[in-house]
């Protein structure tokens, strides 16, 4: 029996407005971010996770909301019949960045804390943005009425 992979996790940045302590990311952020894949290098690796077999996907970094091509890679792993799951702080996920990434195909949003108040979320963040996410009212509707 050939083992077939069922999910994809994909780093697509080490970018993150974030500076939490706990991250994997590189100390020699400069060096790797040169080195980061173009969009059509994802969309190819994309291609590949389901000619593999793979049917869920997750969409982490860093901060994917940080790539300008975030709706464009959901969008193509919508039309490979992906699942597609987006891990986020919610920095920099706007109501109308919400809402193309919605028309995209995204499935899933996964949304990560760093703590539950300002003050625990500022020591593990590294940084204030607690306020700043998720981006819409509390107990509102995320996309608008």
């Amino acid at each position: 029996m050939n083992p077939v992979p069922f999910w994809l996790l994909a780093e697509l940045t080490y970018a993150c407005p974030l500076q939490c302590p706990y991250c994997s990311n590189p100390v020699d952020y400069p060096a790797v971010k040169a080195r980061e894949l173009s969009t059509g290098q994802w969309v190819s690796v994309l291609r590949q996770a389901r000619a593999m077999g793979a049917v869920q996907l997750g969409l982490s970094g860093g901060e994917p909301c940080v790539r300008p091509d975030l709706e464009e890679l959901v969008a193509e792993a919508r039309q490979l019949g992906f699942f597609s799951n987006l891990i986020t702080s919610t920095v920099g996920l706007t109501p109308t960045r919400l809402t193309r990434l919605q028309q995209a195909g995204i499935d899933h949003i996964q949304v990560s804390f760093q703590g539950s108040s300002a003050e625990i979320s500022e020591f593990f963040a590294g940084s204030d943005q607690f306020e700043n996410g998720p981006p819409y009212p509390r107990g509102g509707n995320p996309v608008g009425a």
